[in-house]
């Protein structure tokens, strides 16, 4: 009896794990299928476009308003007079037959015309327009995924609170700085995720930030936002106390603690309560989370510099090499890595964008680890353009790429990036994919389309290779050994872009179709072409 128990247990919790509701998968493929600004410098172009379209109707709007300010003030100057404090001066006014007549003519004729005036919508154009825009902002999805791409930037360049926050992105100074509530949005963020010391050094540099606006909005979002940082913080350090009480209890105790706090009082707790929750964490996962691992070492420019690797012209993988040969720079010679310089010209980068209907989101992960990588899209229509950079790949690597023409086209977005993965899918094959026709990818090939000055490097983490992303050039490096089995040291990342636009023309080259091109052989290391 005890065994069927246990197996109807097991059951339930596999039906819950793997199980999913019809309104659960239409969420999901809402999620999934969304354009997020964030995902993509191409979406933040549309978003600062949309902005710039708000500023615009906004602007008319206030114009529109301070003409009726100046209308009403223009009239009433023409009302100045002295002031009748007395009822004998008052007197002595009206007694004055014009002074008379002139008042109960503006009180009867004038007066309700400019409380009408008063009243009459104004800009209702520009309060429309600002409407629409307003339904298209970012929503909290993407809102979080900057977040989470500000602190990806942040710990793995390993940058300071205090540098990012006056623009200075590693050695690079720029004008623009980030004011009290992006330094306060930045705290409350690494409070949520566990930084504790983090979040204490944003949180010390939004207070040391002035407020330029004193407008009664502004500070009511700036007290919104404390007490929300401080809600936050006091119910976490409640749970961490021990304590086994209700959720209604937590809340009355945290509703007692911010009862009448003022702004002043909301900064001292969220200090000293950042202050105490950093002083536990000091030998915890605050301070463990923040080492360096090889991605991040490789991302900071850190791998020691190979002294045995060679560049040179190939003209020998193709009789085309002949007239035009390639400058190739190797990066590793086991497993072979090598770099092909000025391979892509900006007419072909314009012309690659021109190919481009709709991008979609590019996902990495599965379940709950799903994360954007970028936007992407697939050339699959034959074109001139597609036609050309096939057999581009083709002159540099001597691989068959009829079978499988398909280009995949990538643009990266704020702090944009791909955690260590592998490219092939060997394992994989029998289980999602039995009737595949192409085999496994044993090779990857990838050009920079984009100007990227900081980050987006290509790492390979094992084997300590960073390639930067120069614009024009190309990546290419063998997934598989000779005999078709995976080669583990092929595994890769991307680094957090910082800033720049990192644009990818992305080709696997898949096993079956170079069968007679590259025969499958005993294993041995690969050699360079």
């Amino acid at each position: 009896m005890r065994n069927i128990s246990v197996f109807i247990f097991l059951l339930i919790l596999v039906q819950q794990n793997f199980s999913i509701s019809p309104d659960e998968n239409e969420k999901l493929d809402l999620l999934y299928n969304k354009d997020y600004y964030s995902s993509s410098v191409l979406g933040l172009v549309r978003l600062l476009k949309l902005e710039q379209e708000f500023m615009e109707n906004f602007t008319i709007y206030t114009n529109v308003l301070q003409e009726k300010v100046d209308n009403i003030n223009i009239y009433l100057d023409t009302l100045t007079r002295s002031p009748h404090k007395t009822h004998k001066k008052r007197e002595k006014f009206v007694s004055n037959p014009l002074n008379a007549f002139g008042l109960i003519r503006r009180l009867h004729q004038d007066w309700p015309k400019w409380q009408n005036y008063t009243k009459k919508p104004l800009g209702l154009l520009q309060l429309n327009a600002m409407e629409e825009i307003l339904s298209k902002v970012p929503e909290s999805f993407d809102m979080n995924e900057t977040l989470k791409a500000m602190h990806r930037i942040e710990t793995t360049y390993d940058l300071q609170a205090k540098d990012i926050a006056s623009g200075l992105l590693q050695s690079t100074q720029f004008n623009y700085k980030l004011n009290m509530r992006d330094c306060l949005a930045l705290a409350h963020h690494k409070f949520e995720v566990g930084y504790f010391h983090r979040s204490l050094l944003w949180f010390q540099e939004a207070l040391s930030l002035t407020t330029e606006l004193s407008q009664d909005i502004i500070s009511n979002l700036k007290s919104l936002e404390l007490e929300a940082f401080a809600t936050s913080i006091i119910t976490r350090s409640i749970y961490l106390s021990g304590q086994s009480l209700s959720n209604k209890t937590i809340h009355k105790l945290v509703s007692s603690q911010l009862k009448d706090a003022k702004q002043k009082d909301l900064e001292e707790i969220i200090s000293s309560k950042l202050s105490q929750l950093n002083k536990e964490s000091k030998n915890a996962s605050d301070i463990l989370k923040t080492n360096p691992n090889a991605h991040n070492i490789g991302c900071q420019g850190l791998f020691p510099k190979p002294t045995n690797l060679s560049c040179r012209y190939n003209s020998t993988t193709n009789m085309f090499l002949k007239l035009a040969p390639l400058k190739m720079e190797e990066m590793s010679r086991d497993p072979y890595i090598v770099m092909v310089h000025d391979v892509i010209s900006d007419r072909d980068i314009e012309e690659m964008k021109g190919t481009i209907e709709e991008m979609g989101t590019g996902w990495s992960g599965s379940d709950s680890s799903m994360e954007i990588v970028a936007r992407i899209y697939w050339e699959r229509k034959k074109s001139p353009f597609r036609d050309r950079i096939n057999q581009l790949i083709s002159d540099i690597t001597g691989f068959k790429l009829e079978e499988f023409p398909a280009l995949q086209l990538a643009n990266f977005g704020v702090g944009g990036y791909f955690k260590p993965h592998f490219d092939y899918f060997s394992e994989r094959l029998t289980k999602d994919d039995a009737d595949n026709t192409l085999g496994d990818r044993i090779a990857s090939f990838i050009f920079y389309a984009g100007e990227v000055s900081q980050g987006g490097q290509t790492v390979f983490p094992d084997i300590k290779v960073a390639v930067e992303p120069k614009k024009g050039n190309a990546l290419f490096w063998f997934n598989d050994f000779d005999d078709e089995t995976p080669d583990p040291r092929s595994l890769h990342s991307v680094c957090p872009v910082i800033v720049g636009s990192r644009w990818t023309i992305t080709k696997w080259i898949h096993y079956k179709p170079q069968i007679f091109v590259k025969p499958c052989s005993t294993r041995f290391r690969k050699k360079s072409f």
